[in-house]
């Protein structure tokens, strides 16, 4: 039996040629790319997903570190706000003591020499307490209250001087403040119209003297030559702490003149021979008042106190600048010198998308530059000059004082703001930064919980760091994402 076996062929199967052959194995490798495409299109997402997972985790580690960095900055600002806070507190303390001990000295109602020098004593430790403060509060080997961060000024001219300026003021253009004085200071004084005689002297002249609002008599010893008269009236001015002083001539007329600069402080005097000192016998002739310096500092009007002119305070940039003119005439044309300033003050940046700028200037706190400018009749420049050696010299020592306790606390308030205003923007910079609260605290209203702060966002942040690593290691997508939300 013959068995007929049927094939599924086609015709066209039968018998390939070239063409047939060429297409049928076209057809074949395109399929088979087909089939690796499709296998490659299901690798690629996984490999798209780890290099994602690590663009985000280097992403976070580089914010992690620019934020640490601009904590070590923040850190470090406040280290020196602090640093120079603290010892600022140490000498308000200290003018404090000083301020109790003029204020027993001030009531205590009889003299004793020996507690006099005790008490004297105990003010020049406390004042030596001050400048060694001064002189040895640094940060990192850098002085801090020695006016190296201050502001300073240095003047070009015959009988200028620089005293001071606002803390928060500019450093002047290259070419300075010009500075026009148009009127010298000048002290009341009055002059007698005829010379001392020996009748005067054998008469037993009576001279009177009256300031501020106390009369003193003085009465010529019989015999005594003029020479002698004029050395006794000048002791016995300076023991009744009377601030007039006895101007000595060849003429021998009695010359008297007040030791303060400015049209604030008068005297009048009386004579029982007229014309001695006053126009009248026996009756008060006022002296001449004296006039405060007038001039201008940069085109702008100043105001005159003695021999001081100021800059008012609210002119921008140069409000507050404060020179000393300590010429007998006014200059020529006017034109005394110039005066050119600089701000050295700290600059704490915060911040690096928007810069926040925050300006901390340390003046000079040695006692020789506290208290300076202050109205008294003793002479006293400045908190280094103050004694208790007498009654009047008591009372300006305390004016003084008052003045110093001011300018510290001025500047140490400005310190504790200058905290305050760090620790806020750097918390809306980094707010910003996450996009999200990294703290759950408010912001501290006062210096005593600045501290406190920076260490928790201190501690945050590293514990915000720890997370990250410990993501990027184990390659865990959610940890990472959880901290960027």
């Amino acid at each position: 039996m013959s068995i007929n076996i049927k094939t599924n062929f086609g015709p066209t199967t039968k018998s390939l040629g070239d063409q047939g052959a060429f297409r049928n194995a076209m057809y074949h490798q395109d399929k088979d790319n087909k089939r690796e495409n499709k296998i490659q299109v299901l690798k690629t997402p996984v490999k798209d997903q780890n290099t994602a997972q690590k663009i985000k985790n280097e992403k976070f580690r580089l914010l992690s570190a620019e934020i640490q960095g601009e904590l070590t900055n923040v850190e470090e600002q406040m280290s020196i706000a602090q640093t120079a806070g603290k010892a600022l507190i140490e000498v308000e303390n200290t003018l404090i003591q000083i301020n109790e001990l003029l204020l027993i000295v001030n009531n205590e109602t009889s003299c004793n020499s020996a507690l006099m020098e005790a008490d004297q004593h105990e003010l020049e430790e406390l004042i030596e307490q001050i400048n060694k403060v001064a002189d040895e509060t640094s940060y990192r080997h850098k002085p801090l209250l020695d006016g190296s961060h201050g502001v300073r000024g240095v003047v070009n001219g015959e009988y200028l001087e620089f005293i001071d300026m606002l803390p928060d003021s500019k450093t002047s253009p290259l070419k300075g403040y010009e500075i026009y004085v148009t009127q010298q200071a000048k002290r009341s004084e009055l002059c007698g119209q005829i010379p001392f005689s020996q009748l005067m002297f054998d008469n037993q002249e009576l001279l009177t003297i009256e300031e501020g609002g106390n009369e003193n008599r003085f009465v010529a010893k019989k015999g005594d030559s003029v020479d002698d008269t004029l050395n006794y009236l000048a002791h016995w001015i300076s023991e009744r702490e009377m601030p007039l002083e006895i101007v000595r001539n060849a003429d021998n007329i009695l010359h008297i003149r007040h030791l303060q600069y400015g049209s604030e402080y008068k005297f009048s005097a009386s004579s029982s021979t007229a014309g001695v000192i006053s126009s009248e016998s026996k009756k008060l002739t006022p002296a001449t008042p004296g006039c405060n310096v007038m001039g201008t500092i940069n085109g702008i009007k100043c105001i005159g106190h003695g021999q001081f002119l100021t800059v008012p305070e609210n002119q921008e940039d140069i409000g507050g600048l404060t020179v000393r003119y300590t010429g007998n005439e006014v200059p020529p044309e006017c034109f005394a010198g110039i005066v050119s300033v600089v701000q050295n003050g700290f600059q704490f940046v915060t911040g690096s998308s928007n810069y926040q700028s925050n300006q901390l200037s340390l003046r000079n706190f040695h006692a020789s530059y506290l208290g300076m400018e202050t109205e008294n009749v003793s002479g006293f420049k400045s908190l280094q000059d103050i004694n208790v050696l007498s009654s009047q010299k008591v009372k300006d020592s305390i004016n003084v004082l008052k003045k110093s306790l001011s300018e510290v606390t001025a500047v140490k308030d400005k310190i504790e703001s200058v905290c305050y205003s760090i620790i806020k923007d750097e918390m809306r910079e980094l707010q910003k930064k996450f996009g999200r609260k990294l703290f759950t605290s408010q912001i501290p209203d006062s210096e005593d919980n600045v501290q406190a702060l920076a260490e928790q966002t201190k501690s945050k942040i590293t514990e915000d760091t720890c997370k990250s690593s410990m993501a990027q290691a184990h390659q865990d997508q959610g940890n990472v994402l959880s901290l960027l939300k």
